[in-house]
């Protein structure tokens, strides 16, 4: 259910003009290549598009064939990958000896490829090694690239092979880590080579890189003791002290790097000052936070130039060498090309953003494109205005100006940070647009939307419910953001936080109280940041809200999450009791009225506000508290009632959700604005609970309502329409309507990625539906797809504990429960189930959902005694939560009668499945898809009591509904025709039989085309009903399409495939292939173990199938043994009274029969007779069947009294059927 909130790779080219290591351009007959059998070059040139026969024909000679290969094959790598891959490894063993031998030198007598190449064939290893998951492999390819670019030997390679070889170094072999130590002593080597510096001592340059790393390691250590000294509520003071001692040993450190750097390139040519930007000019940076910086230079010469960029240069290999700058932000071509995530560099002290796209990276690099942070004071200062050419800076690079307007000087001259300071204010005077300052614009306009959007504290967006707190996104960066837009106005020049808040208070901008609060929020929020950094000992800032409160403390969990406890989760709640009114007031600023926030407390605790904070925090009983006092004091708030109806959505108690989203529409459409988005978003509010309910005209006629409102307000292109379409897109799907569900799913997912991104929990939401979508089509890769994209998604959102993943491991279990793998469908049950119920507690639909979902998963097991319990609990909660007359009560009698159906007990099967009918019947009427459902599995229940009069009389009123409902061309119908194919093969019409069956074949064949799962189950159908009409040609060849598409979807292991060789093996025993129908009959048998073990019905089947088989071939003892093994699986399985069980007993006589054992097969025939009287009454064909066995063992036996007894009682009831 989407609940509505209210509005507030490819492959690299060989480069020809790549230096060419290789002597001369012949083939290497050396390389493995050239190994290859002729019939695989053929194939491959046949494969290359841009070649015909005649060209193919021309390639003579293995000269000619190495310049084809250079000009069209894919790297080596790939090709052995493709066409030979047992000798991927050995080639690139060869490589690797190659690079060992001398990794250093370029000359061309020591190599056989380009070092393009080499890096061509490294970086598919790579790509293979992370597709396969073998950090060993992706390590080792990642130092081999690392040797690559050491080859490459130019200032910007040596950097990125700094880098590479730092991300080698974190494997934990102390051999493997001397060798890469060694390598970057040599990058230093080179790289004060490349910049002109003088020779090195690499006795120093080893000293410099340990000291460096335990200098930080040292400190870090220091701050994290006095974290925890400061306990759990420092003062805004301690804070304060806290982070100005960071910035101080951060300038140290920082200016000891540089020094060393000038100890290689000797002193500056001119006078030079480093500025911090950032969190550093704030004095708010944490241990492990980015250094951000530029260089002020006092003459602008080539000279003066060249000697800082050399100088950055070096100063980014003494920050890459501390080992904390992940390989993305290096940009890399080869790792960009893979895609690379690297999660074993942990993010901290490294330059900023280098190589990012739409960021300021800060440092004097800049973004090696547009602009670059060495620049003199004037020209510096231009980047907040205009260029040379006249154009402002801000509309090129939107974020570079605001970033460079606060700065802390560092190293070097302070009057040039002086003179800095003086050109920014004279570039802010400029004016801008007619009388408009530069300032003015940079505080009250520019990229202001983008901002707010961005830090809007969302309080009503149920989508953020239990997130995961980002500490510098969600509470850090808006006040600092909103602090500098309110002190270029003003003009307040300070750059730290603190007294920024102090100066605005003093030129009454804001109140006393106002400025008390925004210093408890940043001190609060500092010390937030330090902790969870200091936690993570890198940069990462998810903070979790949910385990401590709901019970999740296992200690992984909590190293892996910092977690959120009580003490924390009151402080975050009053930060927002200020974040919400101060980003009012800011708004109110930002449109020119200052008086709001002149005249704020900054302090909004009102029951709605508290209410809302919960909500986003899941907790959903004091939320609900909050709202009922808050309706209390405003019986006119619509939003309190919608608010209201959510969480009582969420309780699962829809009657009253509608109840309370029902008023709040009814409020709004009497205000005097009757179209509003959050009247769209009442009626959408109000579709999803009725859907809920499963009244799906009521919903839609709500959904299309909320749709045509937003688009008469918002046009076409916005995420509240994507809304829309999603829930019309599972409304359809409720409908049975695959087509329209994926389309109006599909254009959710359209409009949503374009306005929000990948990142996004409606973008979760859209790929799960997508994915079960898909899964009920058949398409299961696509199922699979959408499915692992949502579970990313959820997972990076909301952590491993939270409503949202139990849903995704929800429908895991159940993707996978379609697949067939049930262990695995299991697994991801629990799991979902233990969420809830650390959540909910054990009275709560979702958990009833969970149970009733493992249920069905335990059936399909075969473990109906795990199955009756875990539904029975489903039923048991939802009778106490809602009373007899529900839809979900409803499914929970059907699958009982379900379960009972195939534990043979067909009066309770029918019984409860009567029960679920009467409910659906009551709540939707006749014409339901529900009732249709219900009537199909009473035809079914009748059929196996062998009731085909009734069993056909219930199927059919299923048609006429679904025909009602759907018309002709609907998987519904398919089931019902199925169904009654069925029904007529077992009366032995098997005329009527193959027509139904072929009516539904060719609806689904119309649907679903031929390789989906349905058109298998219907070709194995179809099989069976030609296996009937003893038309054992064609029962073979449906099957084995039915086994040919399984094989495709679901590989070899798997029980749909494992039926159709059972299913085949019974055909060829007919036909008296007895060899054939032996060598299927153990591929089923081997299959149902591996997947099932010893005590499962389908081994239990194929068991027996066996020993009807060896009975066939003569060996009865074979026959024996497996036939008994079956037996007890089955008793064990159904208990003695069921039909599986009578018949176990039937064919074990039978073979004693044979064997002339007459004792004993008349005491099985008579346990097997005893049990059809008791399921099926006496006047039964099988009873007749079972006394004529009797007699004749009887006569055998020489008890010709008995026999003819038990010949007439079966003469009797043949009479009479």
């Amino acid at each position: 259910m989407n609940l509505e909130n209210t509005h507030s790779s490819t492959i690299l080219p060989t480069n020809n003009n790549s230096l060419l290591i290789a002597k001369d351009n012949t083939f290497d007959p050396s390389n493995p290549l050239a190994t290859l059998p002729l019939k695989i070059f053929k194939q491959i040139f046949h494969s290359f598009s841009n070649l015909t026969e005649d060209e193919l024909r021309k390639i003579l000679d293995v000269r000619s064939c190495a310049r084809v290969f250079k000009q069209h094959t894919p790297n080596n790598v790939k090709f052995l990958q493709l066409y030979h891959p047992q000798k991927l490894y050995p080639y690139l063993g060869k490589l690797s000896s190659h690079l060992k031998k001398n990794p250093f030198s370029i000359e061309e007598s020591n190599n056989f490829l380009s070092t393009d190449r080499l890096e061509e064939n490294y970086t598919h290893a790579l790509k293979l090694a992370i597709q396969k998951e073998d950090p060993v492999q992706t390590r080792l390819c990642i130092e081999k690239l690392g040797d690559i670019h050491l080859i490459k030997g130019t200032m910007q390679t040596l950097l990125q092979a700094a880098g590479l070889y730092n991300y080698a170094l974190h494997d934990p072999s102390l051999d493997t880590q001397e060798s890469i130590k060694e390598k970057l002593s040599k990058v230093e080597f080179l790289l004060s080579k490349a910049c002109k510096g003088k020779p090195v001592d690499i006795s120093i340059i080893k000293k410099q890189f340990e000291d460096n790393r335990r200098e930080l390691k040292k400190f870090r250590q220091e701050i994290e003791e006095k974290i925890q000294a400061l306990g759990l509520d420092p003062s805004p003071e301690k804070v304060q002290e806290i982070y100005h001692e960071i910035a101080l040993w951060i300038k140290n450190f920082f200016k000891s790097l540089v020094d060393q750097a000038q100890e290689i390139l000797g002193p500056s040519p001119c006078e030079y000052a480093m500025i911090g930007f950032g969190s550093l000019a704030r004095e708010e940076m944490t241990p492990y936070s980015d250094l951000e910086f530029g260089i002020l230079m006092q003459e602008d010469t080539f000279g003066n130039r060249d000697y800082f960029k050399r100088l950055t240069t070096l100063l980014h290999l003494k920050v890459i060498n501390l080992g904390e700058t992940i390989l993305p932000a290096l940009n890399i071509p080869c790792i960009k090309e893979v895609d690379f995530f690297d999660s074993v560099t942990p993010r901290g002290f490294a330059f900023d953003g280098e190589g990012a796209e739409g960021k300021g990276c800060k440092t004097p690099f800049g973004n090696r494109q547009t602009f670059e942070l060495i620049q003199t004071p004037e020209k510096m200062a231009q980047y907040i205005g205009k260029d040379e050419k006249d154009q402002w800076w801000h509309k090129k690079e939107q974020h570079l100006p605001m970033e460079l307007l606060n700065f802390t000087h560092l190293v070097g001259n302070r009057e040039l940070t002086k003179a800095y300071d003086e050109k920014i204010q004279e570039v802010l005077n400029m004016p801008y647009q007619g009388s408009f300052e530069l300032r003015q614009y940079l505080a009250r306009q520019h990229l202001v939307l983008a901002d707010m959007i961005a830090f809007n504290p969302g309080m009503g967006d149920l989508s953020k419910r239990g997130m995961l707190f980002k500490v510098k996104n969600d509470l850090y960066r808006f006040p600092h953001l909103a602090l500098d837009r309110l002190a270029l106005p003003k003009k307040v020049a300070v750059s730290d936080t603190f007294s920024r808040i102090e100066q605005l208070k003093k030129k009454g901008v804001l109140t006393n109280n106002a400025a008390k609060k925004l210093n408890e929020w940043m001190s609060i929020a500092l010390f937030m940041r330090l902790k969870t950094y200091s936690h993570y000992k890198a940069q990462k800032e998810i903070m979790n809200p949910l385990i401590k409160p709901f019970g999740f403390e296992e200690p992984i969990l909590i190293q892996r999450q910092f977690a959120l406890d009580s003490i924390t989760l009151e402080k975050i709640k009053k930060i927002y009791c200020t974040f919400i009114p101060f980003y009012q007031a800011l708004q109110d600023f930002l449109a020119d009225n200052e008086e709001t926030l002149q005249s704020s407390e900054l302090n909004d605790d009102s029951c709605q506000t508290q209410g809302d904070i919960a909500l986003r925090i899941c907790q959903l009983d004091e939320a609900q508290r909050w709202y009922c006092q808050a309706k209390k004091d405003d019986l006119k708030n619509p939003k309190i009632f919608n608010n209201l109806g959510i969480i009582y959505a969420k309780k699962g108690n829809l009657d009253k959700a509608a109840k309370h989203v029902q008023q709040a529409l009814d409020i709004a459409q009497n205000s005097v604005d009757k179209s509003n988005l959050n009247i769209a978003s009442y009626h959408s509010n109000l579709g999803s609970i009725y859907q809920e309910q499963g009244n799906l005209a009521k919903a839609i006629e709500h959904l299309q309502k909320a749709l045509d409102i937003k688009r008469e307000l918002l046009g076409e292109n916005h995420h509240s329409i994507a809304n829309s379409y999603s829930n019309l897109g599972t409304n359809y799907y409720e409908q049975g309507n695959l087509a329209k569900a994926i389309e109006y799913s599909q254009r959710a997912l359209d409009i949503t990625k374009k306005l929000l991104g990948e990142n996004h929990p409606n973008m979760a939401t859209i790929y799960n539906n997508l994915g079960e979508f898909y899964a009920h089509q058949g398409n299961l890769a696509k199922a699979a797809e959408y499915i692992k994209k949502a579970g990313i998604i959820t997972r990076e959102l909301f952590g491993d504990n939270h409503p949202n993943i139990a849903l995704h491991h929800n429908n895991l279990g159940s993707f996978y429960q379609e697949q067939g793998y049930l262990i695995k469908a299991v697994e991801h049950g629990q799991r979902a189930l233990a969420i809830r119920l650390k959540f909910f507690g054990e009275n709560h639909p979702d958990v009833a959902a969970s149970y009733s979902n493992l249920g069905q998963i335990y059936q399909d097991q075969g473990n109906l005694e795990q199955a009756v319990e875990y539904t029975n609990k489903a039923l048991a909660i939802n009778l106490k939560l809602f009373g007899e007359n529900h839809p979900a009560g409803a499914t929970f009698y059907n699958n009982l009668g379900s379960i009972y159906q195939e534990q043979g007990n067909l009066k309770q099967a029918i019984e409860y499945s009567n029960k679920s009918l009467a409910i659906n019947l009551k709540l939707f009427g006749e014409n339901h898809p529900n009732v249709a459902k219900l009537y199909n599995n009473l035809g079914t229940n009748y059929q196996k009591q062998g009731d085909s009069k009734q069993a056909i009389e219930y199927s059919n009123k299923a048609l006429a509904i679904n025909f009602k409902l759907f018309g002709e061309n609907h998987s519904a119908v398919a089931v019902t025709y199925n169904n009654l194919g069925q029904i007529y093969q077992e009366q032995g019409n098997l005329e009527q039989a193959t027509e139904y069956s072929n009516k539904a074949l060719a609806i689904n064949l119309k649907l679903f085309g031929e390789n989906h799962p349905y058109i298998g189950i219907f070709y194995n159908n179809l099989g069976a009903g030609y296996q009937e009409q003893g038309n054992l040609g064609l029962a073979i060849e449906y099957s084995s399409k039915a086994l040919a598409i399984r094989l495709k979807l679901f590989g070899k292991n798997h029980p749909y495939v494992a039926t159709c060789y059972n299913n085949l093996g019974q055909f060829y025993k007919e036909q008296g292939n007895l060899k054939q129908a032996l060598e299927y009959t153990k591929k089923a048998l081997a299959i149902f173990l591996k997947l099932f073990g010893e005590n499962h019905p389908s081994v239990a089947t194929s068991s027996n199938n066996l020993g009807q088989i060896y009975q066939e071939q003569g060996d009865l003892r074979l026959a024996t043994d497996h036939i008994k093994k079956a037996l007890e699986i089955n008793i064990r399985r159904y208990g003695i009274k069921h039909s599986t069980v009578a018949l176990g007993y039937d064919d074990v006589g039978s073979i004693y029969q044979k064997q002339g054992n007459l004792e004993e097969a008349a005491k099985f025939i008579n346990q097997a007779l005893k049990i059809n009287i008791e399921l099926l009454d006496e006047n039964h064909l099988n009873v007749v069947l079972l006394y004529r066995k009797l007699a004749q063992i009887y006569k055998a036996q020489g008890n010709s009294k008995k026999a003819a007894e038990y010949t007439k009682k079966a003469r009797g009831i043949k009479l009479k059927l």
